[in-house]
C-alpha cells in the first residue's frame, strides 16, 4: 500500500443502534432495512449524513441516488418512497453518521461504524422520486423536542 493513500476501511453496521433509532418512532424495520412505515402512515428513513444540503432558509434537503442498487434493502426503500410520495406522507429521519475506530496497527484496516440518530425535530416530504433518485425536503417541527444535551466544558456556559 502506498504511504500517501489512506487505509481501506471496512463498514460495520450497528444493528442495535439502528433498531433503537427506529423504535423511537414506534416502528421496527426488518433486518438491515433503511425504511419503515409507522402505524399512522409516516415514513421513517435512515439517511446518510453526507446527503443533507441546506436548500433554503429553514429547508434541509436530503438527496440520494439508488441507481444500480437491486438488494432487498433498496427494493423496500423504493416501495416506501413511492407510497410516501403518492400519499403525501410525512417523512421522519434517522441520520447515519460514520465513525472510524482507529486500530493500533496503522497498516491494519480501520473499522468504520455507523451511529444512528433519530432526528425527531425534522419533518419532511418526498418532493421527487423517479424510481432511482429521490429528494426529501425537511423542516424543523414546531413541537419542542427534548434533546440529549452534552455537558459543557468546565468554565464555559451554554448560550441562552
Amino acid at each position: 500500500m502506498e504511504a500517501n493513500r489512506s487505509p481501506q476501511r471496512e463498514l460495520a453496521m450497528s444493528d442495535a443502534n439502528l433498531s433503537e433509532a427506529f423504535a423511537s418512532y414506534n416502528v421496527k424495520p426488518g433486518r438491515r432495512l433503511r425504511s419503515a412505515m409507522t402505524p399512522d402512515g409516516h415514513l421513517v428513513i435512515s439517511c446518510w449524513y453526507a446527503g443533507f444540503k441546506k436548500a433554503q432558509v429553514e429547508i434541509l434537503r436530503y438527496e440520494e441516488d439508488l441507481s444500480g442498487q437491486t438488494t432487498e434493502v433498496a427494493r423496500a426503500l423504493r416501495a416506501h418512497l413511492a407510497e410516501a410520495m403518492s400519499n403525501e406522507s410525512e417523512v421522519r429521519a434517522v441520520v447515519a453518521v460514520e465513525t472510524v475506530v482507529a486500530k493500533a496497527d496503522p497498516l491494519a484496516i480501520a473499522l468504520a461504524r455507523m451511529t444512528y440518530y433519530a432526528r425527531k425535530d425534522l419533518v419532511g416530504r418526498v418532493s421527487s422520486f423517479d424510481g432511482e433518485r429521490f429528494v426529501v425536503e425537511f423542516r424543523r417541527s414546531q413541537i419542542p423536542v427534548q434533546a440529549k444535551l452534552s455537558k459543557p466544558a468546565r468554565g464555559t456556559r451554554r448560550a441562552t
